[in-house]
């Protein structure tokens, strides 16, 4: 059982070492954002989220029409189907 617990003690000095040095490692990383398409490194300022690459940006724009498209379907649909229930429910179900 000893060496279980020497083993043990050996993995939690490591561990503890670790965490010292990744903790005091993030402090030296400036603040900053990723582009949201490759993942670049950006100002944490810049809006749109995208690095400077053309390709980059016309993908970004591309995905937020697709996004604000999807979220006006998402309206519409459910509200298409309210009123055809409403529809044959007050024009007695004729089915």
């Amino acid at each position: 059982m000893a060496k279980g617990s020497k083993m043990a003690d050996r993995i939690r000095s490591n561990v503890d070492k670790v965490r010292r040095n990744s903790k005091s490692e993030l402090k030296s990383i400036p603040p900053h954002r990723h582009c949201v398409v490759c993942r670049a490194v950006i100002k944490i300022d810049s809006d749109p989220p995208v690095c400077s690459n053309e390709a980059c940006n016309e993908k970004h724009r591309k995905n937020e029409r697709s996004r604000k498209q999807l979220s006006i379907l998402m309206y519409i649909f459910p509200a298409i189907a309210i009123l055809l229930v409403i529809l044959n429910v007050t024009q007695g179900g004729a089915a």
